[in-house]
């Protein structure tokens, strides 16, 4: 039976060394997180490799003082990232560290790439290591996604809460697409009006990944210390919360907070909850800001191949 775990169960949280719960403030654990916590992926897995920006004491010192006083970065929030949309804030996160840290310099990001009028493509950062003089092209996304079988998957097998995103077709793009603008004419071209002339190519990608309860899934390529979430359907919900009562400790988190692990902020469950979670995926956490998302009982729709 799938089951949502409690707050005091054993987790599988090892993320670089960094504890979000360490962190007081819900936008500094979106910047640590969104800067800092494993990949999803291996650059074995035919990717280009994270950018060289580890968390290193200094940056863990960093960090600490912001959490004591995050004006700054939630006024950088206010002021250059208006959307919600968790992609446009991942970014913006990424914006604010690269200009904060002392060890680079960010060039410029959004870049439009054109060609006879036509747009192809941006970059979403190109940014200087100060240490080796290198440009960066930097690639970034933030991605989650469920196991919809056991055993050894294919990356096809990893689909989003909208079922027709798949992982397989997230870094086929990246990699054919996103990744190679800086080596077209157009995109070179771009670069040089920059002063670059020659930029390293890398790519971040953070997330989670779900795991139903009652599977064992493995997939080749994935960071091993990947973070980890579980996923369950709206009728196993339903149940747990209904027989738990006042000991249910798990809450609805917004999408919008998706990134700063709020539970604080996030709604306790209801009726309203459950019918909403029969009708389209629903991001939950709990005090020890583990993950659950909880899908319809139909949950995945039939998709292309």
């Amino acid at each position: 039976m799938q089951t949502l775990r409690t707050a005091s169960a054993k987790r599988i949280r090892p993320i670089n060394s960094l504890d979000l719960n360490h962190y007081r403030s819900p936008t500094l654990r979106a910047l640590a997180w969104s800067c800092f916590s494993t990949p999803l992926l291996q650059a074995s897995a035919g990717l280009s490799e994270a950018p060289p920006l580890p968390l290193t004491p200094a940056r863990r010192h960093w960090l600490d003082e912001l959490d004591r006083d995050d004006r700054a970065l939630r006024e950088h929030l206010q002021r250059r990232c208006a959307s919600p949309r968790l992609g446009l804030v991942f970014e913006s996160l990424w914006h604010f560290f690269l200009e904060q840290d002392p060890h680079t310099e960010l060039l410029a990001h959004n870049l439009p790439v054109r060609q006879n009028g036509q747009t192809l493509g941006e970059f979403d950062i190109i940014y200087r290591d100060l240490n080796s003089g290198a440009a960066i092209h930097l690639e970034l996304a933030v991605k989650f996604f469920l196991a919809t079988g056991a055993g050894k998957l294919p990356l096809s097998a990893w689909r989003g809460p909208n079922s027709a995103d798949r992982l397989d077709r997230k870094l086929e793009r990246l990699n054919r697409h996103q990744l190679q603008l800086s080596l077209s004419e157009a995109g070179r071209q771009t670069l040089h009006n920059l002063g670059i002339d020659h930029c390293q190519r890398r790519l971040r990608i953070a997330g989670i990944l779900f795991y139903a309860d009652s599977q064992a899934a493995e997939t080749p390529g994935l960071h091993p210390l990947h973070c980890r979430g579980h996923w369950l359907r709206a009728s196993a919900l339903a149940q747990q919360w209904q027989s738990q009562g006042s000991q249910f400790d798990w809450r609805l988190l917004e999408k919008p907070r998706w990134l700063s692990a709020d539970y604080e902020r996030a709604l306790p469950i209801n009726d309203a909850t459950i019918q909403r979670a029969q009708q389209r995926p629903l991001m939950l956490i709990n005090p020890s800001l583990d993950r659950c998302f909880v899908v319809p009982d139909q949950w995945p729709k039939p998709v292309k191949p």
